[in-house]
């Protein structure tokens, strides 16, 4: 049994899914199959900063649960925009690359860990740069490889074809049928765990 935990931004909260997001239906799944339990402890909108201040909160709660399976999942919130909004709130490459480490070697303490990467999006409407966005992204792997975290690199899964079906109208955000795709490629690697 595992108590598996979301922890990231609004992909691992849930959003724009009605059926509660890949951790929702994670849970089901783990509770359908005496599997264990998933917790959710994603916020969206969260950049690295405001996951690393909510760390020891998520941490001390973790703890207590039995066999903990961290699932970090970054969004882009971090990423700078092209015409920006909120640039206050935007993390360089240099500080989230340091937070990284810091959340993957402190849910590590606890337990197991694997890093769900970020994944593509609509970047003409969402104001980014895809080159600067894959840098974010191409680090956030290297991090959690080099630290020996296992990744599931959504963001090389998802092909132009998959975009269309598993992103919602926002071009931000997966859809129903993205959260279903992160959940199965997490009970593929549960799978090929045991």
């Amino acid at each position: 049994m595992i108590t598996a935990y979301s922890f990231g931004a609004s992909t691992a909260e849930g959003s724009k899914d009605t059926e509660g997001g890949f951790v929702a239906r994670l849970h089901r799944f783990l509770r359908d199959t005496d599997g264990g339990i998933a917790i959710n402890h994603g916020i969206g909108g969260d950049t690295t900063d405001m996951m690393i201040s909510r760390l020891p909160g998520v941490i001390e709660d973790m703890k207590s649960r039995t066999n903990p399976l961290a699932l970090v999942t970054l969004g882009i919130n971090d990423v700078p925009r092209l015409v920006d909004e909120k640039p206050e709130i935007r993390v360089p490459l240099d500080r989230h690359s340091g937070s990284l480490e810091k959340i993957l070697a402190a849910t590590a303490e606890i337990g197991d860990v694997i890093y769900l990467s970020q994944y593509p999006v609509d970047y003409v409407a969402r104001s980014l740069d895809p080159d600067i966005t894959r840098r974010y992204v191409s680090l956030g792997n290297e991090i959690a490889r080099g630290v020996g975290v296992d990744v599931i690199d959504i963001f090389q899964m998802i092909t132009p074809g998959m975009f269309d079906e598993f992103i919602f109208e926002d071009g931000l955000h997966f859809n129903n049928q993205g959260h279903l795709f992160i959940c199965n490629q997490i009970i593929k690697y549960l799978n090929r765990s045991d």
